[in-house]
């Protein structure tokens, strides 16, 4: 892949949908729906496509290979776009997210070691705290007959969660207003999602309304978080061993960046703090309302979960111990396929850092490269009957499928050296707060004609998933 055969066709030869002088295909696109119109255009024009939006030449991949080879060879032959990096560092969030090579890894080892399946067994009791709660606002939400808009609901929980595990101070956003964190968090993925995709970077030079708002969020929100920081910077100077033993996600930033040879500035920690706030918020919480959202539609796969909750937690409300997440394969089987067709990353971007060969073209160093993630799960040579809703594909054991199921192609979490890291706190929540919400509750959309629509803010979220809960009658 370092060198390049002469004899492979230019990206200018490349297919791709027609456009406008100077203005490229801008006129074609919607951000909030970008996702949706690549896939359509790789329909018509193949698996590798050239674009572009205003000057900027991009490309969109969805051959498997492909991806599965960009992924894997990262940070060394391909990066997250410039775009990324330039927004986030602009928006002061330039965490391990966004970063690239010798900076990634310096603040990678801090993240992963964080989120380590290891801590997550003594986490779980402040999970089931916090799955509780839940539960006692959805109980009286169902007795008022209220409807809730589902994603609300639970992105309360998983900034909860979430702030728990990165700062070991307890919000209770669900029983009480809480602190405002989450409304400053809100307005960050909406327009991070346009700034990295504009064809110019106007707010540069003016500033529109919505971006004064970004920047007064952004300004509440390192307040709040330098707060934060000051009372883990006391509890630690209180309490010397957590230097060498950090309970949760900001001790061990904070440790980090006293100890000796580890440069970790104070906007490294905001940084580091807020991309786990918004991803462990948005992403988890958009994971279970696109679930739910399944259980609504397929009444008989919602009927065969529950019954193998009831198995599982007998009389118990709530999951009363970690090993008992693990006992629910179908619900697995029913999330994978959920995810698999409702990923909250359907696409993301890279740019090669030399010229590199894809499908027989050269695609200059530089160019923007959006890999068409949902796209190669949802193609019937990869899973058989794609386009059908089928936990049951995930059942199956390996001799005796009969049909394509290739789970290298399903990619919810990325895969490579980029894997993400908060995976396994993900599933964890996802498990316990389905389990929760099928043993105490019937579920059902607050209107019987709405329409549930993908939109996309950087991560996919369901809009119009309004529901109404019903105590469930019990057996």
């Amino acid at each position: 892949m370092v060198a390049v055969p002469t004899s492979l066709r230019s990206y200018d030869e490349l297919d791709g949908p027609p456009g406008l002088p100077l203005l490229g295909n801008l006129l074609q696109l919607r951000f909030d729906h970008f996702h949706l119109i690549l896939e359509r255009w790789a329909d018509t024009y193949g698996p590798l496509y050239r674009f572009r939006i205003g000057p900027r030449k991009l490309a969109a991949v969805s051959d498997p290979d492909v991806i599965k080879r960009m992924h894997r060879e990262r940070p060394d032959m391909f990066r997250r776009t410039r775009s990324v990096e330039a927004a986030t560092r602009e928006m002061r969030l330039k965490g391990v997210f966004s970063s690239e090579g010798d900076d990634w890894r310096r603040q990678r080892k801090i993240v992963a070691m964080a989120l380590n399946t290891a801590h997550l067994k003594p986490f779980f009791p402040k999970l089931q705290v916090t799955t509780t709660r839940l539960l006692r606002r959805w109980e009286r939400a169902a007795d008022a007959g209220t409807t809730l808009d589902l994603c609300r609901e639970l992105m309360r929980f998983t900034v909860d969660v979430t702030t728990q595990l990165a700062f070991g101070i307890d919000f209770n956003t669900l029983e009480t207003d809480g602190p405002v964190i989450q409304h400053n968090l809100d307005k960050v993925f909406p327009i991070l999602n346009w700034r990295v995709n504009a064809p110019f970077a106007y707010w540069r030079y003016l500033r529109l309304p919505r971006d004064r708002a970004l920047d007064h969020a952004l300004d509440e929100l390192e307040g709040q978080v330098d707060d934060i920081i000051q009372e883990v910077h006391r509890r630690m100077a209180a309490d010397p061993s957590l230097f060498e033993a950090p309970t949760n996600f900001l001790e061990a930033m904070i440790a980090a960046q006293q100890a000796e040879g580890i440069g970790f500035s104070d906007a490294d920690v905001f940084a580091n703090v807020c991309t786990l706030l918004l991803a462990g918020e948005d992403t988890t919480a958009n994971t279970i309302a696109w679930t739910v959202n399944y259980l609504l539609e397929y009444p008989q796969h919602c009927a065969r979960a529950r019954a193998e909750v009831d198995g599982v937690l007998g009389s118990a409300p709530i999951a009363e111990a970690i090993e008992q997440t693990h006992e629910f394969p179908f619900v697995e089987a029913f999330y994978n396929e959920a995810m698999r067709l409702k990923p909250v990353a359907p696409i993301n971007a890279m740019e090669p850092l030399q010229d590199v060969e894809m499908l027989g073209h050269v695609i200059p160093r530089g160019t923007v490269v959006m890999l068409l993630n949902r796209r190669i799960a949802t193609r019937d040579e990869n899973f058989g009957h794609a386009a059908t809703f089928d936990p049951e594909r995930w059942m199956h054991h390996d001799d005796a499928r009969t049909e394509p199921h290739d789970t290298t192609t399903f990619l919810p979490f990325g895969t490579g050296p980029r894997f993400c890291p908060g995976r396994n706190l993900a599933l964890l929540q996802i498990r316990t707060v389905l389990s929760m919400l099928l043993r105490n509750f019937d579920v059902e959309f607050a209107s019987p004609r709405q329409a549930v629509e993908e939109q996309l803010a950087f991560a996919m979220r369901p809009v119009n998933l309004n529901v109404r809960l019903h105590r469930r009658v019990q057996a």
